[in-house]
């Protein structure tokens, strides 16, 4: 019981290390994926204007499946800058600022918080809530800005 690898397997696998090598090179990958779908489109189809609409075919599916994170992500980062802006993220903090003193504390704080508001709230959302607003402060205490990002994923 053997598999056969076909050109569409190798072109993918192609295409896959030329996408991983680029973003290694911190390069746009958008081109690479692009070209990618088409040659996979054009090796399955053999057909030039079934390969074009397959890119769009792709882009229309990418969209579809992606848009409600993306207006979630876009709806927290203008709330963030309305709260930095008006300087409510100052009030909303005010609480857990006296508690955060030194950085252990600022990483086991955020860490329950964080598990506390995961338990109401979606948790995309709350990770950037209490990243937006807590991190200010577990930075000025000494809490590497990485720190809080692991306290914050750990739940």
């Amino acid at each position: 019981m053997g598999i056969e690898l076909t050109a569409l397997h190798w072109i993918y696998v192609l295409f896959i290390l030329f996408i991983i090598g680029f973003m290694i090179m911190r390069r746009d990958t958008t081109i690479v994926c692009i070209v990618g779908i088409f040659l996979l489109a054009l090796t399955a189809t053999g057909s030039l204007s079934g390969s074009i609409s397959t890119i769009f075919n792709s882009f229309i599916y990418a969209i579809t499946e992606l848009l409600p994170t993306i207006v979630v992500i876009s709806i927290i980062v203008a709330m963030s800058k309305i709260l930095t802006k008006t300087g409510i993220n100052d009030v909303m903090i005010s609480p857990f600022a006296k508690w955060i003193r030194s950085p252990s504390l600022a990483y086991w704080i955020i860490g329950l918080l964080m598990m506390i508001i995961s338990f109401f709230f979606w948790p995309s959302p709350a990770v950037a809530l209490i990243g937006a607003v807590l991190l200010p402060v577990a930075v000025r205490v000494g809490l590497p800005a990485i720190a809080v990002a692991i306290a914050i994923k750990r739940n």
